[in-house]
């Protein structure tokens, strides 16, 4: 799981000019986007929201380290602590908000393949034979035509294809409870279904009620352990076929490392954040 770390220094993370704060906020928009994808206009919606609580909660936070290593007195820093307590409640707000609206997404998803799923069926027992009209695609192309395609186009490089699983961990009545959706077993169905079959399996982690004892594996930082939220675990399919292997071995009914995340693939956006430059460097070296 990607963990925040604190500012190198006042400059790379202070703003000097418009032109400065206009390419932070482009970086910041092009990290979540990359990160969800979204689609329609619910989706955009709520991650134009994330972005703007995520931009809001790094001002509070920088103010706050300012005035701490200026003679700022003791109200300043309470007015600036409360600040940013709050914008770190909004950022997470909305962070939770998008995540529930892509568990929602996935439900429909797992319903709509169940539909096809279905309707390929009765297909199959009762053929309807079809006769297909020409189109303008079976029309000869002109020179042009087969030399402009958009083939250099980012859209045309090759996709990563992904399984997502949704990891919600919450403690009822003093327990752990994790939850999966879809379930391994349903997850390894979608994949069959594939074509191109899934190269990597994204578990995005939900911490509702703060990190558990049982994931202290998944972050060090004692902050976010208290308050829980997000996190994703990246790996390719063999070594999730390995983990959930040992997963069920174990009997505890609660996920465990993956042995080091994965970058995330250029392919879909790539991300130059600390941990998954480390992770990139091991497997060059490796």
């Amino acid at each position: 799981m990607a963990r925040q770390n604190p500012p190198k220094n006042e400059s790379e993370n202070q703003p000097s000019s418009q032109a400065e704060k206009a390419a932070q906020r482009a970086e910041v928009e092009q990290g979540w986007y990359d990160e969800y994808q979204p689609e329609g206009y619910a989706e955009e919606r709520l991650v134009g929201i994330l972005i703007d609580n995520d931009l809001l909660y790094k001002q509070a936070s920088r103010r706050l380290e300012e005035a701490e290593s200026s003679p700022a007195g003791d109200a300043a820093l309470d007015r600036l602590m409360r600040a940013k307590i709050r914008a770190e409640q909004s950022f997470y707000r909305a962070w939770n908000a998008v995540q529930r609206l892509r568990k929602d997404r996935m439900r429909m998803d797992k319903t709509l393949r169940d539909l096809r799923r279905e309707l390929e069926l009765a297909r199959a027992e009762h053929p309807v034979p079809k006769t297909q009209p020409k189109t303008k695609a079976d029309e000869p192309k002109t020179a042009a035509q087969q030399l402009f395609q958009g083939q250099n186009h980012p859209k045309k490089r090759k996709k990563i294809t992904v399984l997502d699983q949704w990891v919600e961990v919450e403690i009822v009545d003093g327990k752990t409870i994790t939850t999966l959706y879809p379930s391994n077993e349903e997850l390894i169905k979608y994949g069959q279904e594939m074509l191109p079959p899934p190269e990597m399996i994204y578990r995005r982690f939900h911490f509702v009620d703060g990190v558990p004892p049982e994931y202290d594996w998944t972050t060090g930082n004692a902050k976010t352990r208290e308050i829980g939220g997000a996190g994703i675990q990246r790996m390719t399919v063999d070594t999730w076929l390995e983990v959930i292997e040992r997963e069920k071995a174990s009997g505890t009914g609660h996920l465990g490392p993956c042995g080091g995340n994965l970058p995330r693939p250029e392919e879909r956006g790539g991300c130059d954040c600390e941990l998954c430059t480390q992770n990139r460097a091991v497997l060059e070296a490796a």
